[in-house]
């Protein structure tokens, strides 16, 4: 999937001298969390919600509360990479370019959520290439109990078997109950038999994505669904949700791992 099949296009921006009062408004009128800051047509900063927080300064030019560290990407980028870049500079957002380095619009993490639930007639045109890993993302990011029971049905029907559960635990524990109810659940759902061979390829699919996980947030515990998903050779594992602590409440992220049955 590429950047443009999902990016919000003709993204709102605002003058680097407008005031807090009028990106506030914008902000609010159009229900978004970011604004693009622009010089000329010429991309100078980036503005959130969160940097105008407790501001009642609301006649002072934004130049002063937006970010000027910008990070873009390319139309013709994979969301994969944009998922990555998000996650390791722990940022909502990000203005994309064509190749002429011209603004065309604006990717978030709620696109690439909302980019992996693709319409039901699309679904359906791809069904032929619906693998493991992408069922087990499907099924990772429901966001309610008749979802998942949808998504359960449909990984049926593409001749896969599923299951779903969710853990959450402190930093030390957290490795193993991911470990633990994933294969619970997998044993459970008949996706496995209760066999050592099968129990220790969910076991490193689970470890693969965790690893994952925890190469962006070292050492925190957090709160995650995962989906485990078996095809005709291997098992995928999606594990999605949030790291954190009581310091810490850290953007939405997701991974995969695969192992051989």
């Amino acid at each position: 999937m590429l950047i443009k099949d999902i990016m919000t296009k003709n993204p709102i921006t605002i003058e680097a001298k407008s005031s807090v009062m009028e990106a506030e408004r914008i902000l609010s009128l159009n229900k978004i969390g970011r604004l693009i800051v622009v010089d000329d047509d010429d991309i100078v900063g980036i503005l959130t919600d969160g940097d105008l927080m407790n501001n009642d300064k609301l006649n002072e030019n934004i130049d002063k509360y937006m970010s000027e560290d910008i990070i873009t990407i390319k139309e013709l980028d994979t969301v994969q990479k944009a998922a990555k870049i998000l996650s390791d500079n722990q940022i909502g957002g990000m203005p994309v370019l064509n190749n002429d380095d011209e603004l065309v619009g604006i990717i978030t993490a709620d696109d690439i959520v909302y980019g992996y639930m693709k319409d039901e007639e699309e679904l359906e045109v791809e069904k032929k290439n619906i693998n493991p890993e992408s069922s087990a993302i499907y099924l990772a990011m429901t966001r309610s109990r008749e979802y998942e029971e949808y998504w359960l049905e449909k990984i049926s029907s593409y001749g896969y078997k599923g299951a779903i559960t969710q853990t959450g635990a402190n930093a030390e524990k957290l490795p193993v109950k991911l470990r633990e109810s994933t294969t619970v659940a997998a044993i459970a759902r008949g996706v496995i038999s209760e066999n050592s061979r099968e129990k220790s390829a969910v076991s490193n699919a689970v470890k693969d994505a965790y690893s994952q996980l925890a190469l962006i947030n070292p050492g925190l515990g957090g709160g995650f669904k995962i989906a485990v998903v078996r095809g005709p050779e291997y098992v995928s594992v999606a594990i999605f949700g949030k790291f954190g602590h009581a310091l810490v409440d850290g953007p939405e992220q997701l991974a995969i791992g695969t192992s051989v049955i």
